[in-house]
């Protein structure tokens, strides 16, 4: 018991400063090429901050954990915008803009349709992983191509050149993978010695650990008054969750995909990202009462989990 809470608090740091290094050094090395922020956020930043839930996917697929994976990703996507959103936005003021993000919202909910019809038999095949990857690579074309927005990223660089920025990442990817590795051996653990289904984990504990990457860099953008990075980072990360996260892993290896989530947890995911849209049409900046009804929602969200 001991132990697996042990593996968790390491593999969690070592996520989070892995992912870290990896947005410090993409974030510089898209700014000095002159890249939107809200590009940046949507992007580099997302897929930065996504890779926790990669990394851990994959590795609990190939370890015959599939359905830590798929929660994961599902348990992650409510966190982004249940808790890191809510809790961004109760801390510090953060505008929604819905003129610039209306396209990515309505991709999210696309994305969320598309995760559904293919998980309602059970199963993410490697064909279904593949189309997921195709999209993703369609929809990163698409934001450099036409950028949502015209805000500029104002971030100070990282003194040296490109070469310290690359080893920055290479040293992120590294330190990811082995806290990638540690966290999901103590989350299995964990889960068979207190009895509970691997698939409840991988949305309440396993999602939370893997969503501490966005939690700190929405928080630090909007500390920075950089609202565009703070949301584009969420709304970008949970499209990369599903495109990438699942495309990816279960191309390596097919996932189970259990059918009770999709009557209960996966109605929460296309909530929130239907309450992102009502909430982009709100007097701006979010309010507390707003940041706080998105916590309770996730909260509520990980009681009924247990």
């Amino acid at each position: 018991m001991l132990n697996s809470i042990l593996f968790l608090g390491v593999g969690s740091a070592m996520l989070y400063y892995g992912a870290e290094w990896i947005v410090k050094g993409g974030g510089n090395i898209a700014t000095r090429l002159g890249i939107p922020s809200l590009v940046i956020g949507l992007t580099v930043v997302a897929f930065g901050t996504s890779l926790p839930e990669l990394i851990v996917s994959v590795i609990a697929a190939l370890e015959g954990s599939s359905a830590i994976a798929v929660g994961n990703v599902v348990g992650s996507n409510v966190a982004n915008v249940g808790l890191v959103l809510g809790l961004s936005a109760l801390i510090f003021p953060i505008t929604v803009n819905f003129n610039h993000l209306k396209r990515d919202f309505f991709i999210y909910l696309a994305v969320c349709a598309l995760f559904i019809f293919f998980a309602f038999d059970g199963r993410l095949s490697q064909f279904e992983g593949l189309v997921f990857f195709i999209s993703l690579i369609f929809y990163i074309l698409l934001c450099i191509k036409s950028p949502s927005g015209e805000e500029t990223e104002t971030e100070e660089l990282i003194e040296g050149g490109m070469g310290k920025l690359v080893a920055l990442i290479i040293g992120g990817i590294i330190l990811l993978s082995i806290g990638a590795d540690i966290f999901v051996d103590g989350a299995i653990f964990l889960a068979r010695y207190m009895g509970v289904s691997e698939v409840v984990i991988g949305m309440s504990v396993v999602a939370f650990g893997t969503s501490l990457p966005e939690l700190a860099t929405s928080a630090m953008a909007a500390f920075r008054k950089e609202s565009a990075i703070s949301v584009g980072n969420i709304v970008g990360s949970n499209i990369f969750n599903i495109l990438s996260v699942l495309g990816i892993a279960s191309i390596i290896h097919p996932l189970d995909s259990p059918k009770e989530i999709i009557g209960k947890e996966v109605v929460f995911m296309i909530a929130y990202g239907i309450g992102m849209i009502i909430i982009s049409k709100m007097p701006q900046p979010i309010n507390r009462f707003t940041s706080g009804v998105l916590l309770a929602g996730y909260i509520f969200f990980i009681y009924l989990l247990f």
